[in-house]
């Protein structure tokens, strides 16, 4: 069976700051995302947030910070929500520290309409009929006690 590619993402790049992380309550969900939000702005008056450049493609989220490189793929990408010129998304990614394999990402653009932009692209691949599929299998397994709420708790 021959591999086919998906193209439904054009490659583009964000130069954003990147106003923190903070583990996610949940896997999905605004309800998730949006209390975050202001935590992690009132963060970054405190640290000046770090400049970012943000590469996405059909292939997933690539984080650039100078030299280092970080690749967030497209089915670890759970949900994106834009408030004015901020975008925040849920990425599941395992941090051995403290155990937990959801984080809310934040990121300041330099406009409200570009921050419209990376969210159509992130929910272009958040909204894949295989990431949804799959989103709703961890939601499934994963909702004991102390791990993550079902999304109708969520939504």
């Amino acid at each position: 069976m021959a591999l086919r590619l998906r193209k439904d993402v054009q490659k583009a790049s964000y130069y954003v700051w990147f106003l923190g992380a903070q583990e996610a309550k949940g896997l999905r969900g605004s309800r998730v995302l949006l209390p975050v939000i202001p935590r992690l702005i009132e963060r970054s008056k405190e640290h000046e947030p770090l400049k970012v450049t943000l590469q996405i493609s059909h292939k997933g989220l690539k984080i650039i910070q100078g030299s280092a490189k970080h690749f967030i793929p497209h089915g670890a990408i759970t949900c994106s929500v834009q408030t004015e010129d901020i975008v925040a998304c849920i990425l599941l990614l395992y941090n051995p520290a403290t155990k937990c394999p959801l984080h809310v990402h934040a990121y300041r653009c330099d406009s409200e309409a570009t921050a419209q932009a990376l969210h159509e692209q992130l929910q272009i691949l958040i909204n894949r009929a295989e990431n949804q599929k799959r989103f709703a299998e961890l939601e499934t397994r994963a909702c004991e006690p102390g791990q993550i709420k079902p999304r109708d708790e969520i939504c």
